[in-house]
């Protein structure tokens, strides 16, 4: 291997040569070591010869200057600097851009452009040899002018080795043009310093202002890409599986505080998990790993995604899916979720990512199309990439079949390109359409042998925790350890098992039930949630049964997890006296009083400890389908005929409400009271099996809330639409209310334009848009830091102000500030923004596409637009002929100026370089 030997004195040059080498690759560093000009030389003469043969001449004569000034260059630095052959690092780079250039014309012409540019503002060195060779502040400028040309080469270089160069090439080249436009500004600087033959004082300055712009210009930059790439994310709107991940590493650290034993650890000494971690070629891209419910595949899916981490050994993006979860569970939301945590491991496409987002229309990404296309485009371009799906049995049968239809074509296309460059995991239960699907992947069985050690420490802890609590009671030793080899025999590898037990056991309230519960241990799953509930049941606090029972009731149906403050927010609900008792909410938090069913996520959220448990709430009968979907909406539309959504309240009653928490659950009751009575009416199968309290009290609610909105619910129901289902509900009083609800919702829900996405009904659509206004006033009061704020906060969060399109997800999770939200709502009402840089309308944009490509045609109709507007006229048209009207005599080809084809005639005349100077003549 040819390298250059770099002298021990570190000056300006051999800096600026030592950085550029580090950011080469080895192939390139070895290959630019060798170069010459006389190779490059040939390389040129190569290309003209292939592009005369397809007719395809482009003019390299834009070259020729750059080369010229830089061979002058090279003379004049060779008498301060003892480094042989300095300037292969630029021959090297030249040879090398122009040969991936070729094949892709628009880029060879930027690129050529790009050299012609800089030629004309290098300075002119001839005649100025003894200024350099006596004044040392005079070679700083040629120190600078070496630096810009490495910074300009090393930039081009990652460019042009993108593997999707077709398609990203514009979107790079256009970001990039903002650093090449300051290395031609400081390129004019330079020339202009060795032109007027500039003192010392003024180089002296000149090199300070020089490193203070540079700086303040990186500085620009970054913050440039740091929004750019923020910007991004937020239009991804992927769900923070971070949030995620961190959650579970923080309960492996706890474990480990409490054993003093790392868990789940051993899956890393799995051969097939170690060959797919590897470097080398695994035997398969994709490893399906799975086990029965409950045994730990999720903490052991967030150890390998650690273990990739921290060894940084590629990109990872990973997605933690969540049953019913409506941002965790569709395939939608997975692509979001791997896209989102690419784009920042690989912000050389985020210009590309940029251009997609202003096009696409959508404020945030929805499209399972775009996603695609994005996902597939990142991934291609990557060298290798690790992804990983959890959970993917919790996601509904469909979203799993386009899941897994996709990632299959997917790994299929990068093996194609590269074995091996992208590996997937996918942990789940073992489903029959997921096994059939991944027939050819890697399977790793997680079985009750592997998880022993683990379950066996954690059990050990927890019964050390239960000896503590009835040591004083009589607990032995030797209990102890009855219950710890009992648990762990009847655990049969899971997990979730041994957790629940556990819990179970340490919750009980006197040795004797300790004991009772020990000797009739679970069997299975179902029984230890049996087990949990009936602990909930027998709960001596009357009210924290009927408060864990309404929970668990409204978590089973909920469209979206609920936070713990819009729980309390439902406690509060006195439906009979139409209030909000503040009094009412639980000074008991929830993991206590539903137990280890549930467990609190990021953003406060509660959700379910497994999707298991849920699926037994059903199946035990302890909270019924309808039964459920009937008490939420029943709560909801009970709710919604509260005081403070009536049209007649002054703005001073408005207020007190507000503190007093009548809002606190206005955002969830609108956005689904109407999903919660469909799923009620499709869900009923005996009506008679409604006790007649609740039938009572939601035959009430109905008939008050249909007389409350009646104005509304008659202006936008269509009263042809058939009745479909509601006919079980004849019998009861309110069954014409029901009716009147049920054809306002199908109408609502038929809409295929902008009216879904605002509140059904008008009138209570405006008392929300006046309540949040009132909220938004009490938002100074909730920076105050008084107690009446810290009441304002644990009842409404910090997002004061939020969205009002329903379907958004910022309709409920909102923003700090005004002025976040209202750069929100730009992007609702004007979507398609200009990609052009410095453009003013890049920050309003456009309510429609066609007004964008209206802007693009009378503000920017640059070389490129007319190009692909030319490029569709059909070859030999008069109206071809009539734009390239100059003909050359030589050959075929036509030019739509006379100085192009002049350009182009010369071509031949004589070739570009002389064969004399490259060897070519000799071999001819």
């Amino acid at each position: 291997m040819t390298s250059i030997a770099i002298p021990a004195p570190a000056n300006g040059f051999d800096r600026a040569l030592k950085a550029f080498e580090q950011r080469l690759t080895p192939s390139e560093s070895a290959q630019f070591g060798s170069t010459s000009l006389d190779d490059l030389k040939s390389t040129i003469l190569s290309i003209q010869a292939e592009q005369r043969s397809r007719k395809k001449m482009m003019h390299m004569g834009r070259v020729q200057a750059f080369l010229e000034a830089m061979e002058q260059f090279g003379k004049v630095i060779e008498v301060f600097v003892n480094v042989n052959n300095i300037l292969a690092f630029v021959w090297g780079p030249i040879k090398l851009l122009l040969l991936t250039a070729a094949t892709f014309s628009d880029s060879f012409d930027a690129l050529l452009d790009a050299y012609q540019e800089i030629s004309e503002n290098l300075p002119i060195l001839e005649g100025y040899q003894s200024i350099f060779a006596k004044n040392e502040r005079m070679q700083v400028v040629l120190e600078c002018v070496w630096s810009n040309i490495l910074d300009f080469h090393i930039r081009a270089l990652r460019i042009f080795d993108q593997s999707m160069l077709r398609i990203v090439f514009r979107s790079l080249w256009k970001d990039f043009n903002s650093r090449f436009r300051h290395i031609i500004n400081d390129l004019k600087w330079q020339k202009q310093l060795v032109g007027d033959h500039a003192n010392q004082i003024h180089i002296q300055n000149y090199e300070l202002d020089r490193l203070k712009l540079l700086e303040e210009f990186e500085q620009a930059r970054e913050q440039r890409s740091a929004q750019r790439k923020a910007y991004i994310i937020n239009w991804i709107g992927a769900p923070k599986t971070i949030l995620d991940h961190e959650s579970l590493c923080q309960v492996r650290q706890e474990f480990y505080d409490a054993t003093k034993r790392p868990t789940a650890r051993w899956i890393l000494e799995n051969e097939d998990v170690k060959a797919w971690l590897s470097r080398p070629v695994p035997k398969s891209s994709t490893i399906w790993m799975y086990a029965v419910p409950g045994a730990g595949k999720t903490i052991l899916t967030s150890v390998i995604i650690a273990e990739i981490k921290e060894k940084n050994l590629a990109p990872v993006a990973f997605c933690y899916c969540k049953h019913k979860d409506p941002n965790k569970s569709t395939f939608v939301s997975i692509l979001k979720a791997l896209l989102s945590q690419l784009v920042i491991q690989q912000e050389q496409l985020l210009p590309f990512y940029s251009e997609q987002e202003k096009s696409s229309g959508e404020i945030t990404l929805h499209s399972a199309k775009l996603s695609k296309k994005l996902l597939r485009c990142i991934l291609q371009n990557m060298p290798s990439a690790y992804l990983i799906i959890d959970g993917l049995d919790e996601c509904d049968q469909n979203e799993r079949r386009l899941t897994l239809e996709f990632f299959n074509d997917l790994i299929n296309l990068c093996d194609n390109t590269k074995a091996g460059k992208i590996r997937l995991l996918i942990a789940s239960r073992d489903e029959p359409d997921i096994r059939k699907s991944l027939s050819l992947a890697t399977l790793v069985r997680i079985g009750d042998r592997d998880t022993f050690q683990d379950i066996k420490s954690y059990i050990i802890h927890r019964a050390e925790l239960v000896e503590q609590k009835f040591r004083q009671f009589g607990l032995s030793k030797r209990d102890r350890e009855y219950i710890e080899q009992y648990v762990l025999d009847k655990s049969d590898g899971m997990f979730l098992y041994a957790k629940l037990v556990m819990t179970n056991l340490e919750g009980q309230p006197c040795l004797a039930d300790l004991r009772e519960e020990l000797y009739r241990l679970p069997k299975g799953l179902s029984e230890a949630y049996g087990r949990t509930m009936h602990r909930i049941e027998g709960n001596p606090r009357a009210n924290e049964r009927e408060v864990a029972r309404k929970i668990l009731s409204w978590m089973v149906c909920s469209r979206r997890p609920l936070r713990w403050r819009e729980l309390q927010a439902a406690i509060s609900i006195d439906t009979l006296h139409q209030i909000i008792d503040l009094n009412k909410r639980s000074a008991t938090h929830v993991r206590d009083i539903c137990g280890s069913l549930v467990e609190v996520i990021s953003g406060d959220r509660v959700d379910f400890i497994h999707a298991t448990a849920r699926l037994h709430l059903f199946d035990s009968g302890y909270i019924p389908l309808s039964i459920a979907e009937l008490s939420m909406s029943a709560l909801c539309l009970n709710y919604l005929t509260f005081d403070c959504f009536e049209e007649h309240v002054d703005a001073v009653q408005l207020t007190q409400l507000g503190k007093e928490g009548y809002f606190a659950f206005q955002d969830y009751a609108i956005a689904h009271w109407a999903d919660h009575l469909l799923a009620w009416i499709h869900s009923l199968s005996d009506p008679a099996k409604i006790k007649p309290d609740v039938e009572k009290e939601a035959s009430d609610t109905f008939l008050v809330f249909g007389d409350r909105f009646s104005a509304d619910l008659r202006a936008s129901s269509i009263n042809e639409q058939p009745i479909l289902g509601c006919d079980k509900l004849q019998h009861l009083t309110c069954f014409p209310a029901i009716v009147d609800l049920w054809r306002h919702t199908k109408s609502y829900k038929g809409l295929q334009d902008d009216r879904q996405d605002k509140v059904s009904l008008l009138s209570l659509g405006k008392a929300l848009e006046r309540n949040r206004s009132v909220l938004e006033d009490l938002e100074r009061l909730a920076a105050s830091g008084t107690s009446e704020a810290d009441l304002l906060r644990s009842l409404y969060g910090e997002n004061w102000f939020k969205c009002s399109r329903i379907s958004c997800f910022y309709f409920h999770e909102g923003f700090q500030s005004r002025s976040s939200r209202q750069a929100h709502y730009d992007r609702h009402d004007r979507p398609f923004r200009c990609e052009e840089e410095d453009c003013p309308a890049g920050a309003i944009g456009f309510a429609s596409l066609k007004e964008l490509e209206k802007h693009k045609r009378n503000m920017h109709p640059g070389i490129d637009k007319l190009s692909s507007t030319f490029a569709r006229l059909k070859k030999g048209s008069a109206a071809e002929a009539l734009l390239q009207k100059y003909p050359c005599p030589h050959c075929p080809s036509r030019f739509a100026s006379r100085l192009d084809c002049r350009c182009h005639m010369i071509s031949h005349s004589r070739p570009l370089l002389p064969a004399s100077q490259s060897g070519a003549g000799q071999r001819r």
